[in-house]
């Protein structure tokens, strides 16, 4: 069996219609003219579009995806809970985030994303390190807002009254880690007992407010908890940063702008809900990419039912540049919601085309458009007409692309049956080709690894599991979390060959060996059935007339050297 690549389809030739003035310059002209005069072109009355405009490199336009916020993105908030808030960012909203404040989202254009603000009141605090209190509702408009119905979005509060539109945000200094060696620590917390919450020597509530009225910024509500607990010096350092970092979750108001790249995404979905992204973790994802040799400029093929999560990591590690062919059970493209909430936008998505199984089908056509009206009328009859005969061409213009074949790779990760998808699929595939089919269910592919097993267009076929362990690394405190997933997925790669025509020489001599023609063995001519079956033999193994002569003259040489040999024997 060898590996055959096929052609790569062919590249679309621009033709360049060359205006009738240009070829009739008069050649007649004089020396005086300049020759610039004869070959420039006259001036085009063409209508500009956009295609005609130059753009900016892709690559810049994906930098600015994922560095900066702009108008209309998706934007996903980690508050200092760890809770994630996802709002779309407009001029004229707010967004509210409850205990942890509210401010325009007209602050966020602009802003970079991955790094933590601070939402302060007023302007005038943008200037010095001082800081204006922040305007916390009080308890009956906390009572009101709970009583709000949950369909009303508070992101559209326009009114103006609300305190939080002159809120700010800024950029947070980051405050140093605890850079303490374990060896060098003498405290012990044998002496601190965990005591009721109403016992504990802490501030109250009222207190907390009464500090935050006053203008106290976070760090200095938590200085004053400090002073008031009585057991704080007896902590260790590392009990004390603990302390105030889960102070600090509870009393600060900053946001964190998550960018919106796999990794963030992928953990989002996994935390909120991960049998939509079928359980996929992010190593098992990266070694999906690599097992499928995903690069820039390819063309592969993707079935996949993760919300669009494995289409948009093929798109992002192709930089946009290539082609991505999908399929889906539906009439309609689907409407993923992690490819909206990675504000790709449409040039982006320029390669990335959808068929259904339907369509798939090299028999299959497009019903015809049904009977208009007699009463319509005649504009809009034929502009129904046009749009019609666009999706035709660009439907026809898809499923060619796909039957000419030369794509560079399979990539599922669905619950439809692998078998049957890959039965139907991989003859679309050039030789070489990397398929890779990702379930969480070992199961399924085990029955796909024996049934790959007996089938010869599939090389170096493999069922893999990935295994992940987070771990915190701090200054003396690096040690594996105690709570981590079970299982990532399972992983089936294969290569897709295609079987050669060609036999090589040697291949038919060893036939010829196994069928006895070399040894001197004979047929019974008598039996009819038993010589055809031995002339079938020949054709199959392509030996002809000549070789049989061939091998019958040097049957007879040896027989000559052996009865000279033996005769030189006896004389002797």
């Amino acid at each position: 069996m060898s590996v055959s690549e096929s052609a790569p389809a062919p590249s679309e030739i621009q033709q360049i219609s060359i205006p009738s003035e240009i070829m009739d310059v008069d050649t007649t002209a004089t020396a005086s003219e300049p020759l610039t005069q004869l070959q420039q072109p006259p001036p085009s009355n063409k209508r500009k579009t956009e295609d005609d405009e130059p753009k900016e490199p892709l690559s810049e336009v994906i930098l600015r995806r994922l560095t900066r916020i702009k108008e209309g993105d998706t934007v996903m908030l980690k508050l200092p809970s760890d809770a994630i808030k996802v709002i779309t960012v407009e001029k004229n909203g707010l967004i509210q985030l409850g205990k942890y404040g509210a401010f325009p989202s007209s602050q966020l254009l602009g802003m970079h994303y991955d790094i933590t603000y601070e939402i302060i009141g007023g302007p005038s605090a943008s200037g010095s390190g001082s800081s204006t209190p922040l305007p916390f509702m009080s308890e009956e408009n906390g009572q009101n807002t709970k009583n709000k119905k949950k369909g009303k979005s508070k992101e559209n509060d326009n009114s103006r009254t609300n305190p939080g539109w002159k809120n700010v945000l800024r950029p947070l200094k980051r405050q140093n880690v605890v850079d303490a060696v374990v060896d060098d620590i003498t405290e012990t917390n044998e002496h601190i007992h965990d005591l009721p919450e109403l016992e504990k020597q802490t501030l109250s509530h009222d207190e907390i407010n009464e500090l935050r009225s006053q203008g106290l910024s976070v760090e200095e509500i938590i200085k004053k908890q400090e002073e008031a607990h009585e057991m704080f010096k007896l902590k260790t350092e590392f009990s004390k940063e603990k302390w105030r970092r889960r102070k600090e979750k509870k009393f600060s108001t900053t946001v964190h702008p998550l960018s919106p790249s796999i990794p963030n995404i992928l953990h989002h979905y996994s935390e909120r809900s991960p049998a939509s992204v079928l359980h996929l973790r992010v190593d098992t994802l990266s070694q999906l990419l690599n097992m499928a040799n995903i690069r820039p400029g390819g063309r592969y093929l993707v079935v996949e039912d993760t919300s669009g999560l494995v289409t948009a990591a093929i798109l992002e590690r192709m930089g946009s540049e290539g082609k991505i062919l999908l399929f889906n059970n539906s009439d309609s493209p689907p409407a993923w919601s992690i490819l909206q909430s990675m504000n790709i936008s449409e040039r982006e998505l320029k390669g990335v085309k959808c068929l259904n199984w339907m369509e798939a089908q090299e028999d299959y056509e497009r019903p015809p458009p049904p009977p208009e009206d007699d009463n319509a009328k005649p504009a809009k009859v034929a502009q129904r007409l046009r749009k019609h005969n666009a999706q035709v061409a660009e439907l026809n213009a898809t499923r060619d692309e796909l039957h000419m074949g030369g794509w560079d790779g399979l990539i599922l990760a669905t619950t439809l049956s692998p078998i049957s998808v890959l039965s139907f699929l991989t003859q679309y595939l050039i030789g070489s080709a990397p398929i890779v089919v990702y379930s969480p269910h070992m199961q399924v592919l085990a029955e796909l690894l024996a049934w790959s097993k007996k089938d010869p267009h599939y090389l170096h076929d493999t069922l893999s599991e990935s295994w992940e362990r987070t771990y915190q690394v701090l200054p003396g405190r690096t040690h594996p979390m105690m709570n981590t997933s079970t299982s990532g997925g399972w992983l089936w790669s294969a290569i897709r060959v295609h079987p050669s025509q060609f036999q090589p020489e040697s291949h038919s001599r060893f036939k010829r060996r196994k069928t006895g023609k070399q040894s001197g063995k004979e047929t019974p001519s008598g039996e009819g059935g038993n010589a055809s079956a031995e002339e079938k033999k020949q054709d199959e193994s392509g030996a002809g007339p000549g070789v049989e002569v061939e091998a019958e003259m040097q049957s007879k040489a040896d027989t000559s050297i052996s009865e000279q040999a033996v005769s030189e024997i006896l004389g002797a």
